[in-house]
């Protein structure tokens, strides 16, 4: 399953978080380790967003513990499918033929 991890950090934590390259480094290292489709870094935002496509949540564990101590807030994950997966997942639904 497909996922998008989003997370925002705050100016006050983003002024830790520049002061620690570490951390950076690590926390994209372990979203690195799941082969993620894309990894977005807004720095007028200082937003992070990341999609990976892994079997459930389970497996973004680590890097979604190492993401909420980084920005101190949860990351927001939310499940996704493409568009050639929407009308299977509709027929699932009952929706459509």
């Amino acid at each position: 399953m497909k996922y998008i991890v989003q997370t925002e950090i705050s100016a006050e934590v983003g002024a830790e978080v520049e002061a620690n390259p570490a951390m950076i480094q690590e926390v994209v290292g372990a979203w690195q380790a799941l082969k993620p489709i894309g990894m977005y870094f807004s720095l007028t935002r200082r937003s992070v967003t990341v999609i990976v496509d892994v079997p459930n949540e389970d497996a973004m564990f680590e890097a979604l513990h190492k993401t909420w101590v980084m920005a101190k807030s949860y990351p927001a994950v939310t499940p996704v499918v493409s568009g050639e997966e929407f009308p299977a997942l509709l027929q699932r639904a009952g929706v459509g033929h």
